[in-house]
C-alpha cells in the first residue's frame, strides 16, 4: 500500500509541475509563483549553492539547473501529496505487529 501512495504522490508532483510549466508556456502567470514554490524555495535556500560546487561548471549549466528545479519541485509536492494521503487512506493491510516481538 505504501508503494501505491508514494507512486501516486510522484505522480501527482509531476502533474502539478507539468501543469505550471505548461501554463508558463501559455501565458498564464498568475497562478505559475504557487505551483512552483517548493522548487524554487528549494534552489534558494541550498541546492543552487550545491550546483556552484559542482566540479567542471557542470552546475552552472542551464539544463542541471532546469533538472534540479523540477525534481525540487516534483519531490516537494509529492512529500506533501504522500503526507495528505497517508492522513485519509491509512495502511490496513495486516494485523499489527505484537508487542513482545513473540509470534
Amino acid at each position: 500500500m505504501r508503494k501505491e501512495l508514494i507512486w501516486y504522490s510522484l505522480l501527482g508532483g509531476v502533474i502539478i509541475t507539468a501543469s505550471a510549466v505548461g501554463l508558463r508556456t501559455v501565458g498564464i502567470y498568475r497562478p505559475v509563483p504557487y505551483l512552483t514554490y517548493p522548487g524554487a524555495y528549494l534552489m534558494q535556500a541550498f541546492v543552487f549553492k550545491f550546483l556552484a560546487w559542482l566540479p567542471w561548471g557542470m552546475g552552472e549549466s542551464l539544463l542541471s539547473e532546469l533538472f534540479a528545479f523540477f525534481a525540487l519541485n516534483v519531490l516537494g509536492y509529492a512529500f506533501v501529496i504522500f503526507l495528505l494521503l497517508r492522513i485519509f487512506i491509512p495502511d490496513r493491510s495486516g494485523e499489527l505487529p505484537p508487542l513482545t516481538g513473540k509470534k
